[in-house]
């Protein structure tokens, strides 16, 4: 890490810079005699990046930024202190420590955390940013993980790791081609730590991880702004059961939604069919990840459009229901919307349907806009529907 990052001019150099391009940047002479033109636009680009991301990070004068591709990678400052909320006991290694937003909440939590990072110069910056930021609990280990797990002769409560999907074979997404590979080191982790908290790609499908790991107590598929955001496997050494299925749908105004089922709840769960109502219900993206389709109606008291449709409605509305709520103000069958052909503005929205969105909009001429919706669907007697609807405030 260049320390000169640090100095006074260079600071207010990157800070007002922020909005220029970091390519245009690259382009320039830097000003400086101990700072490369390219350190600049690395710290104007991957600052920038954090503004809404980390905007505890953002905010904090003299912290140092790394590559962008760090900042990408990292978690977001909500779902980390959600992961945070999952440890258990006073020693917490973090064997995936990257840009150390992770590390910082556990450090709230944990007695002690030691950060792990095999690039040593990120290992560094996320030392100075840490002990920047007030962390005085975290110890940093430059190298392998597992080298880090081997020598360590303390009681791992809780181990975490986020194994990188990119590798040599391009990006994948089974356990057992990332780096560390879980699955073969998995009785060596269980030999160091009472939990493990496994960080899986959001598309992976939760049953085929569920295969390659043993042990696991809880599967938490977290969304923010209804994008699946991280799909987290908890392992317990002395866990033998079904496992629970969480969905943290989580929101800045703390107004997250927590599910929490059993993995093979859903399968025994009576689902109750509705004809179109007042109101139309989409849920939210962990949801959908999760599979729960039956359990929603169970826990919102709505009815499902159609098996297939995964769209609800009732007719009084249902508060803080874990999705979208929209009010129906028409429903219209497809084959009437078809002769009609009205010029219209409208959020397009296809599920159960044999036409995309896109195909949609350019057949019959539909604009955007902000508050009224389209909804081509599949009714309970498997007639195709345009539900028009408009958002509940």
């Amino acid at each position: 890490m260049n320390k000169a990052i640090l100095q006074p001019d260079v600071q207010t150099f990157i800070i007002k810079n922020l909005n220029t391009n970091p390519a245009d940047i690259a382009l320039k002479k830097t000003p400086f005699t101990d700072v490369s033109i390219k350190e600049l636009a690395i710290q104007i680009d991957s600052r920038k990046r954090a503004e809404k991301k980390l905007p505890l990070w953002f905010g904090t004068q003299g912290i140092v930024y790394p590559q962008k591709i760090n900042i990408e990678q990292s978690s977001s400052e909500i779902t980390a202190a959600y992961k945070a909320s999952l440890l258990i006991g006073n020693y917490v290694v973090d064997a995936s420590g990257g840009f150390g937003v992770d590390a910082y909440y556990f450090s709230l939590t944990a007695q002690k955390l030691t950060h792990c990072e095999k690039d040593l110069e990120l290992s560094e910056i996320v030392k100075h940013n840490l002990q920047l930021l007030g962390c005085n609990n975290v110890d940093f280990y430059g190298g392998d993980s597992i080298e880090l797990i081997k020598q360590n002769n303390s009681k791992i409560n809780t181990l975490y790791i986020d194994p990188s999907r990119r590798t040599e074979k391009g990006k994948v997404f089974k356990f057992e081609d990332c780096e560390p590979n879980v699955p073969k080191n998995l009785n060596f982790y269980l030999n160091k730590a009472d939990r493990i908290i496994v960080k899986a790609a959001p598309m992976l499908d939760i049953q085929f991880g569920l295969k390659e790991l043993k042990n696991v107590s809880a599967i938490h598929i977290v969304s923010v702004k209804n994008e699946c955001k991280e799909l987290l496997y908890v392992i317990d050494k002395n866990f033998t059961g079904v496992p629970d299925l969480v969905c943290a749908i989580l929101t800045p105004q703390n107004k997250s939604v927590l599910i929490k089922v059993k993995l093979d709840d859903e399968k025994d769960t009576v689902i109750k069919y509705s004809k179109i109502k007042q109101y139309l219900y989409e849920p939210d993206a962990a949801i959908f990840k999760a599979g729960l389709f039956k359990t929603v109606t169970q826990l919102f008291d709505v009815g499902k459009l159609n098996q297939n449709s995964h769209l609800y409605t009732s007719t009084d509305l249902v508060p803080n229901f874990a999705g979208r709520t929209l009010k129906i103000e028409s429903v219209t069958p497809f084959a009437t919307f078809e002769k009609q052909n009205v010029k219209q503005q409208a959020n397009v929205v296809c599920r159960n349907f044999a036409l995309e969105p896109e195909d949609i909009k350019k057949k019959f001429k539909i604009g955007s806009s902000d508050n009224r919706f389209l909804y081509f669907t599949t009714d309970k007697n498997n007639l195709k529907v345009v539900i028009e609807c408009s958002k509940v405030s």
